[in-house]
């Protein structure tokens, strides 16, 4: 990822990662904003340069076009594990491939850098993305269960 596209990428990756948990029913939405800048913040204390971390563009080679972002983090404790934070394509690119070969292009080069296990975390709520882990073969290894019990 560029320098000056990681303003940019930041700020919607908060907003999203905001909605996602009001959706999910984890945070309330009055202080989703901040929780979300906060964790990521913390994640990335250092911006492009935090060790142990890779943000990664996803180009369209036929135009050149940035089309998507995986953020990728090696756990330096965990030997051979690494975790996916984040994997976005652009919605007028989702539908056609770009997603799994995007995904299969980060576990070759995981794969390249000693990591022999790769997990992520996904929202329920989102079936497609869901659906394109499955079929790349990853397994749910655990999960949240939630019930609202008040009338809100």
């Amino acid at each position: 990822m560029k320098y000056e596209e990681f303003e940019d990428y930041l700020g919607k990756l908060v907003r999203y990662y905001a909605i996602e948990n009001v959706k999910s029913r984890r945070w309330e939405e009055s202080s989703a904003l901040e929780k979300a800048r906060m964790e990521i913040d913390a994640l990335l204390s250092e911006g492009l340069e935090t060790k142990n971390h890779e943000l990664l563009s996803i180009i369209e080679t036929d135009n050149n076009q940035t089309i998507g972002y995986l953020w990728l983090h090696i756990f330096p404790r965990m030997e051979k594990q690494g975790f996916i934070y984040d994997f976005v394509i652009q919605k007028e690119y989702r539908g056609v491939g770009y997603g799994k070969a995007s995904l299969g292009a980060l576990e070759d080069y995981a794969r390249k850098l000693g990591v022999e296990n790769l997990s992520l975390h996904v929202f329920t709520h989102n079936a497609v993305a869901v659906a394109l882990y499955k079929k790349m073969g990853y397994e749910v290894t655990s999960m949240n269960m939630s019930k609202q019990i008040s009338n809100k």
